[in-house]
Parts: structure tokens; sequence; C-alpha cells
């Protein structure tokens, strides 16, 4: 027997209007899917879990992202389709180019809106492990604790890269973890890039096309995610 917090329980008698012997799929964000069927729907609803399986998802390469902080809810956008897009961790950076500074307490309140941001699109998209999201980082914190084994790859994306694609880096197989990292709305500095390079990530051009931060995210997750074999 389950029983379900206050506001999954309201989700299901007061907008699924769902009743007493319908059946219900749970997710516990460890991987498993439980069916399971409502016993009670007074206060907060009871279900008997039926049956139990195990979602292989992530047992693949790891993609990790980090994010130059971006304004409004262009961040919530970011969150919300890296969640959809299957990336398995988030890092938001502050980068030279941020607008605004970082601030404890607003930062915390964002932090908790990004998780329930990510709950609700697993929810949406059917995802059984949420997406990690790690705290706020600076951007040189961030590239010198990256771990990196012998089969994982660093990428910064990067405007001002003329030569290097993502398809001369190929092949991808047998890579355990990618990373990535974007920048904010005015993109990292030449500093910025040039401290990533001498701790070993790769500059790669998106194009010549100058893109929109989140749209460059959410172009380069999706790309990254066919050439793993993820999509």
């Amino acid at each position: 027997m389950v029983v379900l917090p206050e506001g999954e329980s309201h989700h299901i008698r007061s907008v699924l209007r769902l009743h007493t012997g319908q059946q219900v799929e749970l997710f516990d964000g460890c991987g498993g899917i439980h069916l399971a069927e409502l016993i009670d729907l007074s206060g907060k609803v009871r279900a008997r879990i039926v049956s139990s399986t195990l979602d292989r998802e992530g047992s693949g390469t790891q993609l990790w992202v980090g994010q130059g902080l971006l304004k409004g809810k262009n961040m919530d956008t970011v969150v919300q389709k890296c969640t959809e897009l299957g990336v398995n961790a988030l890092l938001p950076l502050m980068a030279s180019r941020c607008q605004g500074r970082p601030d404890l307490i607003r930062d915390g309140k964002k932090h908790e809106r990004w998780l329930r941001i990510i709950e609700e699109a697993c929810k949406q998209c059917g995802r059984t492990r949420p997406m990690e999201l790690l705290e706020t980082t600076p951007f040189q914190d961030s590239i010198e604790s990256s771990g990196t084994g012998s089969a994982g790859l660093k990428i910064l994306f990067w405007e001002e890269e003329r030569d290097v694609r993502l398809h001369d880096l190929l092949p991808f197989e047998g890579l355990d973890l990618v990373q990535i990292l974007l920048g904010p709305e005015g993109g990292f500095t030449k500093e910025e890039v040039a401290m990533a390079r001498g701790a070993g990530w790769r500059t790669v051009s998106l194009g010549k096309r100058i893109l929109r931060a989140e749209t460059a995210t959410l172009a380069s997750v999706a790309i990254l995610q066919h050439l793993l074999g993820a999509m």
C-alpha cells in the first residue's frame, strides 16, 4: 500500500476525477514503474501496488549540461526541455556575462522552482528518473571540478569557433559521459574559453547562425542525444 502526497491526491481526485478501483501508474524516482489500484480517495489517496517493473533508462552514455544562467523564464525553459530530452544532470553556471548578481535567497527559490519544473516535466514525458539539478556554481569551479575518465568527452559550444563541429568529434561509441557547456545570453568571454581549453574542454561550433542561448542549448542536446543513440 502507498499513501500519495496531498498535491498528487488533489490531482487524482479533483483534476483527473478518478474513482476507487481505477488504476494509475506511479514512478518512484529510482526507475521503478508501479501499476496501482486506487483504494481510498478521502484525504490523502491510498493505492495498492498491483505490479512493478524497472525501467533501464539511463544505462547508456550520461549527458551532463553546464548552462550559463539565463534571464527570466528562459532558464525555466532550459530546465524543462533538458528534462524532456533525457539530460542526466544540469549545472547552472555563474559566468562573467550572466546578468545580475547571485543572491542566495533568490537562487534558493529558483532552485526550488526548477525542481518543481523537473518533476512536472517527468510526469509529462513519462521519465522515471528525474534529471539531477546541481547547485549554481561559478564558471571556474565548474570546469575544474568536472570529472572525466578515459571514456569521457568535454565540449564547450562557442559562437566564435570556426573550424570544429560535432561531426568532427565522431564516433561517440564507448563514451561513458559527455559534458557540454553553454553560455548565457552574451556567451562566454575569451578568457573563460581559454580557461576551459586549459582544463581539457574542446570548443565546438553550432554553425554560422547566432542562436538564442536557449535555442543553442536545446539544439545541442537534441543533436547529441541523437548521436548517442538516445533519440
